[in-house]
């Protein structure tokens, strides 16, 4: 029985594992849509990714319940296996939000010279979530709080980018006469910088389990105690 538990959660690791990689990949098609937006091929990649993303979502939601299920885990394999299925739904997540994102760059004009400024702040934002997602996912793998809790507080910082964006838009076009072009530009960045913000809330939340798993403390909700 203890062989047979071991291979489940072996396979329940590299389900894991390979979801968090193909999230990192999508990732990295966005990084480089925003980069040139012309390369159709890598739409093609987002759009398979994301269908592997979601069957490996629901397959590893299904291995939770079979594990719980067929072994009854105690103590820290429990928490371990819980922390599984809220960082998977969290993965899940910043796919459907790059995926957004993907949607919209390819409909946007930031070669457009008002939209300069706006393309470098969503270039750091999409920077700066990277970088929380990957160390999100490594302080999970690794049990490593102290990486989750320095993730949690770069949570703040792309916020405050998201908002330079907002009120960027709102003075640079504040009375002038708008085009078509400028609408269609402003309501893609703002969506854009929106989903940015969104998947930097979905690395916290992973950090945020990390740190159950490796302290066994719930820390949602500004409940630090």
């Amino acid at each position: 029985m203890t062989n047979i538990k071991t291979k489940q959660l072996d396979l329940l690791l590299n389900d894991f594992e390979l979801l968090a990689k193909t999230t990192l990949t999508q990732w990295q098609i966005t990084h480089k849509l925003l980069q040139d937006n012309t390369i159709e091929s890598l739409y093609e990649e987002a759009e398979a990714n994301e269908v592997i993303i979601d069957r490996l979502e629901i397959k590893v939601r299904e291995e939770v319940v079979f594990t719980i299920f067929q072994f009854n885990p105690k103590a820290a394999d429990l928490r371990k296996i819980i922390t599984y299925q809220d960082i998977t739904t969290n993965l899940e997540r910043v796919g459907d939000m790059l995926l957004n994102i993907i949607h919209f760059v390819r409909v946007t004009d930031f070669s457009h010279p008002e939209f300069a400024e706006i393309n470098k702040t969503i270039y750091k934002m999409l920077e700066k979530v990277g970088t929380m997602l990957r160390n999100a996912v490594f302080s999970f793998a690794n049990e490593d709080s102290n990486m989750a809790y320095q993730v949690i507080k770069e949570d703040d910082k792309v916020d405050e980018l998201c908002h330079q964006i907002s009120l960027y838009l709102q003075e640079k076009f504040e009375g002038r006469k708008i085009s078509k072009v400028d609408i269609r530009n402003m309501i893609q960045s703002n969506a854009i910088a929106h989903n940015l913000e969104r998947i930097g809330d979905s690395a916290t939340n992973i950090a945020e389990s990390a740190i159950y798993l490796t302290e066994g403390k719930d820390i949602r909700h500004g409940n630090q105690g």
